[in-house]
């Protein structure tokens, strides 16, 4: 499991005042750019190696709320990875109470700018794919 954490901005929270679940999205993606980074290389050298990984799938469930200034932590997993899809897992907590706020998956697959059609990285880059396949964590087969 690898964490990221910041604050709740005041611009991703709603006349409510709480994080709009519009927003979920985008702090999970923050968290996978920031864990590619720390465990891989920057996404935009993926993309100079010319991958690109689209989202194609998200589920989500919300528990509890966050609000502005509040800081928050995603704890995150690649749990499975075909060396065409990633699947990622992510639990959203608000640090300060430790409460449980979001869960989330979501589901991206790699391929090229060229036609953008799916493609393994197994067999156009695999070393990229060795390196995601080591990176590979479940964390419900643990339990």
């Amino acid at each position: 499991m690898w964490s990221y954490s910041r604050e709740v901005n005041y611009y991703e929270t709603d006349r409510m005042g709480v994080i709009h679940h519009s927003n979920y999205l985008r702090i999970l993606e923050e968290a996978r750019m920031a864990w590619m980074e720390a465990n891989l290389i920057p996404y935009p050298e993926i993309e100079r190696q010319g991958i690109i990984v689209p989202f194609t799938e998200s589920k989500a469930t919300f528990i509890s709320f966050l609000r502005f200034g509040d800081r928050f932590r995603v704890d995150m997993e690649l749990y499975k990875f075909t060396g065409l899809r990633m699947h990622f897992r992510y639990k959203v907590y608000n640090e300060t109470t430790g409460e449980l706020c979001h869960e989330a998956e979501t589901v991206h697959y790699t391929t090229t700018r060229e036609d953008y059609k799916p493609t393994s990285v197994k067999r156009s880059h695999p070393e990229l794919f060795e390196q995601l396949k080591a990176l590979v964590h479940d964390s419900e087969k643990e339990d």
